[in-house]
């Protein structure tokens, strides 16, 4: 049996389409996190490649496979919804023509995906879409947002479990100034710090990987709605091991059971750690765990909580200058 990972990323094509920054990003941080736990996946990533060269390693990883092999399959950059309710990824070069429709020749279609994953020999396959979905006439911002459940549930299999960072198109990219994390990236600091094993058994499914993510993404981004697609015997199946009984990990554990809290609480979560510094500290020596690695794990473990403050801060920055420009055109 072996265990491989092909990580793509497309961060720009030749559509009026801002660039995608984390798309590069995703695939690096999803690499170490596999390769750190010494789990033995042997991991591939393709940045911005030609089509042609994507669309052949693609195929190649997939086909060239054992019945037990345990593949992971990631594609972060836009998705486009054509005319045709199709999906379609994009490659460096997809384009529209001349009366504004997608060039299909330059892309790489779901339909050409799907075929490729059925026929594949691994029963245990994990893809993930962290992508920024689009429709060919949304990217004007007055289009809908359009739900993409069933294309996603049309592409899952009883051998095959889909994860997706969002199933809503979008239009308006993450802000410059904006210091967020991905989907993916929480998936990836779930999986290195071990973090995302919450039942402590040495153990990361599918399932806690992803339950983990979405749960960060709930406080810092609420309104992404990352999404699960598949049967929960193919969800439940192990991923990772992860060494539980290391102070790191047991600390990162212990920060996570304390921030735990209901929708209400959410914004209390940082007091509440911070007044919880004497057994906090009682733990940290108890387990040999240095002052600095501490502060290091619980400024990971407040993130969220500090991404979703900044998010506020850049809305009501917005609605004010609004406010502002509405003001100076009445008068």
């Amino acid at each position: 049996m072996e265990k491989a990972a092909l990580l793509v990323g497309v961060s720009s094509c030749q559509m009026d389409l801002p660039p995608l920054r984390k798309a590069r990003t995703n695939g690096e941080v999803l690499k170490r996190a596999l390769q750190s736990m010494n789990n033995g996946f042997q991991v591939e990533t393709l940045y911005d490649k030609p089509l042609p060269e994507m669309a052949e390693a693609i195929e190649r990883f997939f086909r060239q496979r054992e019945g037990d092999d345990q593949i992971l399959f990631l594609f972060s950059g836009y998705g486009i919804q054509d005319v045709d309710g199709q999906l379609y990824f994009v490659s460096p070069s997809t384009a529209l023509d001349e009366w504004g429709h997608l060039l299909r020749s330059r892309t790489l279609p779901a339909s050409f995906l799907l075929n490729i994953m059925n026929s594949s020999p691994a029963w245990r396959q994990v893809v993930i879409f962290d992508c920024c979905f689009r429709l060919t006439l949304g990217i004007a911002p007055d289009q809908p947002e359009v739900l993409m459940e069933s294309i996603f549930d049309h592409m899952i299999g009883n051998r095959r479990v889909i994860l997706t960072a969002t199933t809503y198109t979008q239009h308006e990219p993450e802000p410059k100034s904006l210091d967020a994390w991905s989907y993916t990236r929480y998936l990836a600091e779930g999986a290195s710090t071990g973090s995302a094993d919450t039942d402590c058994d040495g153990s990361l499914t599918v399932k806690e990987l992803h339950c983990y993510a979405k749960e960060k993404l709930r406080i810092a981004a609420p309104d992404q709605h990352p999404q699960f697609y598949g049967s929960e015997e193919t969800a439940n199946q192990m991923v990772l091991q992860v060494p539980s009984r290391i102070p790191s990990v047991r600390y990162r554990q212990f920060l996570e059971k304390i921030t735990q809290s209901s929708e209400s609480e959410i914004d209390k979560t940082e007091f509440r750690i911070l007044t919880g510094r004497n057994l906090l500290n009682d733990f940290r020596h108890h387990l040999g765990l240095s002052l600095q690695d501490a502060t290091e794990i619980e400024d990971q473990v407040l993130r969220p909580w500090r991404e979703r403050q900044q998010r506020l801060q850049l809305y009501q920055e917005k609605v004010s200058k609004l406010m502002h420009r509405g003001q100076d055109e009445s008068e």
